[in-house]
């Protein structure tokens, strides 16, 4: 999936209910989200509200319908939705926090460099540095809606998933084919 943001509301970083933004990647791990804090988010950049928003780190934010639409069509322990709120709007959303994390890239044929100490970026040393990425089906072992193992900032869906979401009219993503 990438995002087609022309136009669009651009969403900040979710915050705690104290305004103290979770740390960048929270939902890239997939883990299960575990605490009660009220989560809250501003509207960063005005546009037109969409139903899957793009936050300030690859946290993903969808309209409460569309979290139900992936509910409905997903294994319940593949995903989670986050209730969190919009400052100034009052339509329901929630973080999809995607739980699965699959080791598939097919580095034979995927373009892509590691991070290392040198680069400045403790917090991503060991994890690709992607400039094309192929995917081996195989390993995907039939994950409809999944993270990459080591390159967590992508989000990946079949097509069943993709012509779900096109068909419930989703607005604010493009989707982009991967081998």
């Amino acid at each position: 999936m990438d995002f087609d943001d022309h136009g669009q509301w651009y969403l900040d970083q979710p915050t705690n209910e104290n305004g103290t933004e979770l740390v960048t990647g929270t939902f890239w791990r997939g883990k299960r989200w575990t605490s009660s804090t009220a989560l809250k988010t501003k509207v960063r950049q005005e546009g037109h509200p969409v139903s899957f928003s793009h936050s300030g780190a690859s946290e993903y934010i969808v309209s409460k319908t569309l979290m139900d639409v992936l509910r409905d069509a997903l294994p319940e322990n593949s995903l989670q939705g986050i209730p969190v709120v919009i400052e100034d709007y009052d339509d329901p959303y929630e973080i999809l926090n995607v739980l699965d994390v699959v080791d598939c890239v097919d580095e034979s044929r995927s373009d892509f460099s590691i991070w290392a100490p040198e680069d400045g970026r403790p917090e991503m040393v060991g994890e690709y540095r992607m400039n094309v990425l192929k995917i081996d089906a195989i390993k995907t072992n039939n994950h409809e809606l999944f993270r990459i193992a080591g390159w967590r900032i992508a989000l990946i869906c079949s097509e069943r998933i993709r012509n779900l979401l096109v068909k419930n009219g989703v607005t604010g993503v493009r989707f982009m084919p991967v081998d």
